[in-house]
């Protein structure tokens, strides 16, 4: 007859949702940032900082995050992005946003498993 495992050793390590962002330079920021608040106060919009979502809500540990975080940093250099075109969406933080012309850099940082 076998016996039931004991799972009161085993502590199940809770996940919590992870984004990374990229931020814009500095002059390139404050151009966004001024664009923002027009649309935020003439549409009631959110506020937050412009920003490039890099990788967007993943669920992993906090041991697991930080160490894909290291891992994707090895190497990595700042690089040109541009802007392919104005999109709009229904999500909240997402109303009107930009896409990026999918370039070799861009499409190779965000390789992110």
């Amino acid at each position: 007859m076998a016996t039931p495992e004991t799972i009161s050793d085993q502590q199940e390590v809770k996940k919590e949702v992870y984004s990374v962002w990229a931020i814009p330079p500095d002059e390139v920021g404050a151009r966004l940032r001024k664009l923002m608040e027009g649309l935020r106060a003439e549409f009631n919009g959110p506020q937050f900082e412009p920003h490039i979502t890099v990788v967007g809500a993943i669920r992993l540990t906090p041991d697991d995050a930080l160490a894909k975080f290291r891992s994707a940093c090895e190497g990595l250099r700042a690089y040109n992005a541009s802007v392919d075109r104005v999109a709009t969406g229904t999500f909240f933080y997402q109303c009107v946003y930009l896409l990026l012309h999918p370039t070799a850099e861009v499409k190779g940082k965000c390789a992110y498993s």
